[in-house]
Order: C-alpha cells, then sequence, then structure tokens
C-alpha cells in the first residue's frame, strides 16, 4: 500500500490507516507477500471472469524493484505468468511510473494491461509531486505498446485550470493529440474530486498544493459520492475531450460518474469497464443497489431512469 508519488489530490492521504501512519503514505510491502500470492491463485480458480486492478491502494508498477530486492522476483515477474498460464481472468497494472525495466523482459500476454495514468504537463509540475512527467509516461505507455502489451490511458483527474497564461483547452488538446498517437485500447477521463472536504486540509498538512480543491463545488454530485467540479464545467471538459480523442482507435469511458453525466457528455453506459463482461456483471460481484438499477436499464434509451 502507499505511494511515493506525492500528488496533491491523493485520496490515500484520507485512508485512515495513512493519516495515522503517515510514514507508510509513501509506500510499504508487506512480509506476508507469500500469502497474497497464495491468496491470489486462489482467486484465479474462480469460474467468473474479473479483472484485477493492481494500483488502486498503490501505484502499480513503482514497488517493482522494492518487490524484487525483498522477494528475489520483480512485482511484474511474480503475477504476470500467473495471467499468462490463463485465458478468463485479466490483470490492470494502473501506474504513473515508468518503471518497466522488469516487464519488459517478458512475453507479451492479453490476460495483461498497462494503463498509464496523465495529466497536462502544467497539471501535473503544479499538483504532482515526483511523479515522471506525463510525456515520459506516454513514452514508457508507447514502449509496451510496440512490444506487443495491451496499453490503457487514464486521463485523470482533468482540472479547470486558468493562470499564469496556461489554459485547460490548450493542455488538454496538446495531451490528447499525444494520446491519439498513441493509439490505446481505451482512455478513461476522469475530473477531479474528493470523497471529503477534509482532504485538501489533510493534503496542507502533508505539504501538498492544496489550492487545487479551490476549483470543487460545496455540495456533493447527484449521486451524494463526490466533491467535483461544477456540472456544467465538468461536461463542457468531458465533451472537449471525447470529441478530440481519435474514437476510431480508442475507446472513451468514465469512471465512478453519475450516469447523468455520461448522457451529457454524449457517452452511453456500458458497465464497468474494468470488468470483463460490460453490463452483464456476474451477481456474485455487485455491491450496490444503484450498479444493480444501471444493468436493468429501460431498453428504450439505455439507462434506467432511476439510475445515479
Amino acid at each position: 500500500m502507499g505511494c511515493p508519488f506525492r500528488c496533491a489530490y491523493c485520496f490515500l492521504q484520507i485512508v485512515p490507516y495513512f493519516r495515522f501512519n503517515k510514514k507508510y503514505l509513501m509506500g510499504l510491502v508487506y512480509r506476508n507477500w507469500d500469502q497474497m500470492l497464495a491468496e491470489l491463485d486462489e482467486w484465479l480458480s474462480a469460474t467468473t471472469a474479473r479483472m484485477l486492478l493492481v494500483g488502486e491502494l498503490q501505484d502499480g508498477l513503482v514497488f517493482d524493484n522494492a518487490y524484487k530486492a525483498i522477494t528475489g522476483k520483480a512485482l511484474t515477474h511474480h503475477l504476470i505468468p500467473r495471467f499468462a498460464a490463463q485465458r478468463r481472468h485479466r490483470l490492470i497494472f494502473l501506474t504513473k511510473s515508468t518503471l518497466i525495466k522488469h516487464a519488459r523482459h517478458l512475453q507479451p500476454t492479453p490476460q495483461v494491461v498497462f494503463s498509464w495514468s496523465v495529466n497536462v504537463e502544467y497539471a501535473a509540475r503544479r499538483w504532482e509531486i515526483g511523479p515522471p512527467l506525463p510525456s515520459r509516461r506516454l513514452r514508457a505507455a508507447m514502449e509496451m505498446k510496440k512490444r506487443g502489451w495491451t496499453v490503457r490511458i487514464r486521463l485523470d483527474p482533468i482540472i479547470p485550470y486558468d493562470e499564469n497564461g496556461e489554459h485547460w483547452r490548450d493542455g488538454y488538446a496538446q495531451i490528447i493529440d499525444q494520446i491519439n498517437e498513441l493509439g490505446p485500447e481505451m482512455v478513461t477521463i476522469g475530473a477531479l474530486r474528493a470523497t471529503s472536504t477534509a482532504l485538501g486540509t489533510v493534503a496542507a498538512k502533508n505539504g501538498r498544493a492544496a489550492d487545487i480543491f479551490r476549483y470543487l463545488t460545496a455540495e456533493k454530485d447527484p449521486s451524494g459520492f463526490k466533491y467535483r467540479i461544477p456540472f456544467d464545467k465538468q461536461v463542457e471538459m468531458y465533451r472537449f475531450v471525447v470529441e478530440r480523442l481519435d474514437r476510431r482507435r480508442t475507446v472513451p469511458a468514465l469512471c465512478k460518474e453519475d450516469v447523468s453525466v455520461w448522457k451529457a457528455a454524449g457517452l452511453r453506459f456500458n458497465g464497468c469497464h474494468c470488468l470483463l463482461e460490460g453490463t452483464q456483471v456476474p451477481r456474485e460481484l455487485m455491491s450496490a443497489g444503484s450498479f444493480k438499477a444501471v444493468i436493468e436499464k429501460d431498453p428504450r434509451d439505455g439507462i434506467s431512469s432511476e439510475t445515479r
């Protein structure tokens, strides 16, 4: 868990474990890593096709050297062969790191996806401390794609900045053109958000640029899920990205957004794109009534009127 990249907006800062054990926020590898692998082997025996994400409570690639030093193998070398040996489940590494030196020695497999989180260079310099600049991340993504790996991009969080002679339209136009050159299979788009107003306070205490949170509204979104940038601005930015994206090569998708935002942005909600079956999600994987409402959609417009 944890991450050495000190992004101002990182939600890990308000995870209770890290609030009370701040030194571990920078990252730790657990001693019982062999138990993790045993649990993974059991997970892989499931008959329901699933997608496993490495990069939710940590950066997906940045600890590859640490695992190599501690266990004798990089994390990628522990995980990828296990997924390559079967055809049911898939694995995603979500990362801001360019540490691909270990993964590049493995044979590519369609069971594994490398997904890079990027932003415009201006936003990265202002609000991301530590990770390689987005241009370097995209170069790493291009190298892995040329080696035969499936590559995705996460353009997140988009920020409506207009300061110091810099404007979001110029910045995102440039990064989208670079993404189009890469041609990933999917681009997940997300806007600045926060589950709690405490995130800004904690970020300031951690020495991170808390001014980023001034872009958020004082009320949560229609789902009561997160504080976000104003709805109209959010939709404007999503439409700008979607319209500039080369959709002949790349599928656009939103993450953890109210269905009303999908519709306003001109996109059709088709289930959680980090799962393998789209809207056909097995009952055992459902945890929210709102998601059930989505898949029990009105056939007239593809979206349930009850859905948030």
